[in-house]
Parts: structure tokens; C-alpha cells; sequence
């Protein structure tokens, strides 16, 4: 029995085998200042008849049987050489070992119970015959601590993922019931999970800093807005129908919901670089964009690639902002390869989107990442080569002829009426028409109304598009002049502060890889100019609204500066009362 070997050392007579703790194979053997005669007993060798050996307990000689050989104390390590000295042992290891004494037992746990006495033994629980060792309540419930920090910092992780698998894969503008529906999917899913967060998570695990704060108060606000604007307003005559004031306003407690949720995901994940955090919901995208491409192509009738959470019009927004994540980690060497495919996959999407605005964001933002990365000729060539590949692909490909049309009828159409009728009185210049008294989109995603050919209806203004098509134009006419400058903030600060990070980065050596999601969402507000977000497009703006505040959360030592200093203070005094609890068991 090996264990036996183990725990016994000295020859028959020379003095008891050490048994005052639990075996550890990284630790150096006891104090006890064996002899240089003494060495461990051999596995097949029988126990001296002076002492007792037994797989829990052993019981010590009389001192006559010690000889002249002092006691060892302290715990032999299995495997390991006996140290011979007490100088050598660890000042810790000395302080928690009991002293035995002649007639006295000593436990598996260290304890010394009075002689005729017999501690309760305890049943080996593996096949080695090794005694378990026990665990004091202060570091089980520290286990118990930890284990629930693990698991408070991956699901949020893992929830968000499996929702841009849901969103890729379904679309949750649909309601569970009949059209024409009211409520949308997206409204339960985002204030479900807001709640979520909020009940699971009441202590924020990440901060904002100070423009993350100004963004997202700054964005309620403008939300609270629309949805006043859009209870008072007069209600919508948009083909020959008046519009329920009800698919006024859920549209835009849906966007709240948006935002909402947003905030309260990055309040609960953990901190750390935003290209690890966000590196899963990317990946998912990107992939489960291809992986749904055949179905989308049948339904939709068009190679154009689109997914659940957008058309072809607005998905190159999501895939480009997880193509920035993706591009994050592998210019920090995290995943490298894994992360330099996704990317390279994310782009190609962008470009199968057919999207002219997906297409001059992605152009635009690998210029930036170019001239504030590459500083070596062998970089510049290897971005030329991608330049040259991406234009043959798309003069090879009809479908993305389209690229270079950038002529379009029904929206100067739409933009002459939505001016003119925004600019026909003051009120309507600064406080804007209405919300949703223009483009009642939501009556036809509902299917309370029918989509018109071509998209183009009926108004007392004349003809206009169902949809604003551009979130800056939806909010000058529907919300005036207050409703621009309470989104003024939402796109300004990100815009500085990048511009601020770009310029720190000139002047040391390597830019911080964090930056390159940011670069990605600012480029892709050249979007917002030619389809409508944030108070549309919900899957798509949740992606927008999750870069933005993740890129702006407030720096770590900040957060830390409170928190983990107590945590530190705490898990000293429970490591300072586990180890009195040993020394004082050890001295009863």
C-alpha cells in the first residue's frame, strides 16, 4: 500500500510516522527533524509493533519506545523527500502543525485527541486509501463565492450570445400571434432581459465613464421625447387610413427597450478588453449569417445576404460591428487565426449585403485601421492585395453592380416632401411634425397596412416613402430641432473621443486594439444618413448601442478602486481566520 509507505517514516523503533495533516505532493515534508538514518518505509514493509498505523489515525509509541529520535511533526509529502531539517520547512507549515505528545492520537485533521480516546475515523474516498482532507467553513463558503463569480461573469456571455443566434435566425419583429400584431417579439425579449439583469445582477460588475453616461441620458431622453411627440401629436392619414395612436408608441418603447438593454448588459459583464468580452456574440453573427443565407435567398427572392435581424438594407451595420470586435482580438494575439478568418468572413458578408452604405462604411473604416496600424511596407502591400481582390469580386459579380448606382428616385421624392412639410411652420421646425405622423412604418411591419409597390404612399403632403429611410432626416422632420440636439450627443462623443484615442495612439509605439471597434462605429454613423436606427432596426441598433457604451465604459483601475480593494481586504481576513482556526486546533 503506497499510501502506507507514505505516511510512515523511520525505521522500526526510531519514531512515530508523521501524521499531522493532509498529504500534499507540492509540499515539503515536516519539521519534525528526522534523523539521517531515518528514510521512508518500503510499500510492502509491515508497520513497527510499536506503533499503530491505520489509514485515519495514528497512534503515537510511549516516549520509552522514542529512543533518543525527536518526533516528526508536520506532513510528508507523498512522493517527495523528506526534509531533514526545520530550517528548510516553511514558516506557515510550522506554525499550523501540532506537536505530539507520547500517548496522545493524532487525527487526519491535525487535532490531538486524549489518549484512550479514538477520534472518529473517517472513510477513504478514493481507491489510493488516502483519507480526505477536511475543509473549514470559511474556505468552503469562499469556494462557494468563487464559483458563483464564475458563473455571474460567462452567462451573461453565453445569454448574449445565443440571442444573436435567435435574432440571425428569426425574425422578432413578428408577434407569437396572428397579423395584424401590436406587440413585437423584441419588446418582451429586451425588457425580459433588462429585468433579468437587473434581478440577477443588482451590483454593476463595469462602470461607464463619464461620455458613457452623457450617451446613454442622453438617448433616454430622446426616446422619452418621441414618445411624448407621438401621444400628443395629431394621428397619421397615410393611404386613405388613420393610424392607431398605439403603433405610434410601441414602436418606441420597443427602442427604449433597446437601450435599456444595452446598458444593462454591459453593466453586468465582466471587465476586461471589449474584443474578449464581445468575442462569442461576433462570432455567432458573422457565422450564423452564412449558415441562414439559403433560407433568407428563398424567402426574400434575392443573393443579397440578409438575415433575421435585418435586410440586406441594414444587416452590414451588426456584421461590421463584429468584424471590428473580431479584428480587435486579433491584433491583440487573442485567437489570432480564429479571429483574422472571422473578420476576413464579416467583410465578405458586408460585401454581400449589396449595401452601398455597408460598402463605404467598410471602406471607410479600413482606411482609418490602415493608417493608424500599418506602419511597415510589407503591411501596405498586404492591404493593397485585399483592395485589388475586393475589386474584381465585385466587377465579377452582377448583383453588386449596384454599388456604383448611387441614383434613387424614391428617395429624393421622399426627402422633397418631408422638407417641405417640416418646414411649412415654426412649431414644425422646432419641435418637428410628430412622431410617426410622417412614416407610420410600424402600421405596415405589423401588417395593420399593406406595403405599397415600391414602398411609396399617400400622404396630405404629398408621396413619401414608408420609412424615413435615414435616421437623421426621421428625427429633423418628426422631432424638430430639440429632438436633433438631444441625439447631437449620441453621435458627437464618439466621434471625439475617438479622434482623442487616434491621437494618443500616434505617439506610442503599438495603438490599443480596443480602439478598433470604435473606429468601426463611427464609420458605420455614415449609415444612419441612409436607413433609420436606433429608433428602428432594433437587432441592429442593440449591436450599435453594445459597441458604443462597451468602448465607452470607465477604465478598470477606476471600478477597481473600489471594489477590489475590499474584495482584498475581505479575502485577507478569511485566509487570517482559516489559518488561526488551524493553529488553535492544532494547540487543543
Amino acid at each position: 500500500m503506497r499510501w502506507l509507505s507514505d505516511m510512515v517514516a523511520g525505521e522500526p523503533g526510531d519514531g512515530p510516522a508523521d501524521t499531522g495533516g493532509p498529504v500534499d505532493g507540492n509540499k515539503p515534508a515536516g519539521a519534525g527533524g528526522l534523523s539521517g538514518r531515518d528514510e521512508a518505509v518500503d510499500a510492502n514493509k509491515p508497520a513497527d509493533a510499536s506503533g499503530t498505523v491505520n489509514a485515519n489515525r495514528m497512534v503515537v509509541p510511549d516516549a520509552t519506545d522514542l529512543g533518543d529520535h525527536t518526533t516528526a511533526v508536520g506532513g510528508v509529502a507523498r512522493g517527495s523527500r523528506v526534509t531533514p531539517s526545520r530550517g528548510d520547512t516553511p514558516v506557515d507549515e510550522v506554525a499550523s502543525t501540532p506537536t505530539v505528545t507520547p500517548g496522545r492520537e493524532v487525527t487526519p485533521a491535525g487535532r490531538v485527541a486524549p489518549a484512550g480516546k479514538l477520534a472518529p475515523t473517517s472513510t477513504p474516498t478514493s481507491g489510493s486509501g488516502m483519507a480526505p482532507s477536511t475543509e473549514s467553513a470559511g474556505a468552503r463558503s469562499q469556494r462557494i463565492r468563487d464559483a458563483a463569480a464564475d458563473w455571474r461573469h460567462w452567462l451573461p456571455i453565453a445569454a448574449l450570445t445565443a440571442l444573436m443566434v435567435i435574432e440571425t435566425f428569426f425574425d422578432l419583429r413578428r408577434a407569437p400571434t396572428p397579423s395584424p400584431w401590436l406587440w413585437n417579439s423584441y419588446f418582451f425579449v429586451y425588457y425580459i432581459g433588462t429585468v433579468i439583469c437587473l434581478v440577477l445582477w443588482p451590483r454593476p460588475a463595469t462602470r461607464f465613464s463619464r461620455p458613457g453616461t452623457t450617451i446613454v441620458i442622453s438617448g433616454a431622453a430622446l426616446m422619452v421625447y418621441a414618445l411624448v411627440s407621438a401621444s400628443i401629436a395629431p394621428r397619421p392619414y397615410v393611404s386613405y387610413t388613420v393610424i392607431p395612436r398605439t403603433y405610434l408608441t410601441v414602436p418606441i418603447l420597443t427602442a427604449l427597450a433597446t437601450l435599456l438593454l444595452a446598458t444593462a448588459l454591459i453593466r453586468v459583464l465582466p471587465p476586461g478588453p471589449l474584443h474578449r468580452i464581445l468575442w462569442w456574440p461576433a462570432a455567432a453573427t458573422i457565422v450564423c449569417s452564412f449558415l441562414q443565407w439559403p433560407r433568407s435567398a428563398a424567402v426574400h427572392e434575392s443573393a443579397r445576404l440578409a438575415t433575421g435581424m435585418g435586410g440586406s438594407a441594414v444587416i452590414h451595420v451588426p456584421l461590421l460591428l463584429a468584424a471590428g470586435v473580431t479584428m480587435s482580438a486579433a491584433l491583440a494575439d487573442w485567437r489570432r487565426w480564429w479571429s483574422l478568418a472571422l473578420t476576413a468572413l464579416g467583410a465578405l458578408a458586408v460585401v454581400l449585403t449589396g449595401s452601398r452604405a455597408g460598402v463605404m462604411c467598410l471602406l471607410l473604416a479600413a482606411v482609418v485601421i490602415a493608417l493608424q496600424w500599418l506602419r511597415s511596407r510589407r503591411a501596405w502591400i498586404g492591404a493593397g492585395v485585399v483592395v485589388i481582390v475586393a475589386a474584381i469580386l465585385v466587377t465579377a459579380v452582377p448583383i453588386l453592380h449596384r454599388l456604383f448606382n448611387p441614383t434613387d428616385e424614391l428617395r429624393a421624392r421622399n426627402l422633397d416632401t418631408s422638407l417641405t412639410f417640416w418646414a411649412s411652420t415654426p412649431s414644425h421646425i422646432l419641435v418637428g411634425v410628430g412622431s410617426g405622423r410622417l412614416w407610420p412604418w410600424y402600421a405596415f411591419d405589423s401588417h395593420l397596412l399593406r406595403t405599397p409597390w415600391r414602398g411609396m404612399v399617400t400622404t396630405h403632403w404629398g408621396p413619401a416613402l414608408n420609412s424615413a429611410h435615414s435616421t437623421f432626416l426621421q428625427v429633423l422632420v418628426e422631432l424638430g430641432l430639440v429632438g436633433c440636439l438631444l441625439l447631437a450627443p449620441v453621435i458627437i462623443i464618439p466621434i471625439v473621443v475617438l479622434v482623442r484615442r487616434i491621437i494618443a495612439a500616434r505617439r506610442s509605439a503599438r495603438p490599443d486594439p480596443d480602439d478598433v471597434p470604435l473606429v468601426v462605429l463611427v464609420a458605420t454613423i455614415g449609415a444612419f444618413l441612409l436607413d433609420t436606427y436606433l429608433l428602428k432596426n432594433y437587432g441592429a441598433s442593440l449591436w450599435w448601442w453594445l459597441v458604443l457604451l462597451g468602448c465607452l465604459r470607465a477604465p478598470a483601475g477606476q471600478h477597481a478602486r473600489g471594489q477590489g480593494v475590499d474584495k482584498d481586504v475581505r479575502g485577507t481576513g478569511q485566509h487570517a481566520r482559516g489559518t488561526g482556526e488551524d493553529v488553535a486546533g492544532a494547540l487543543r
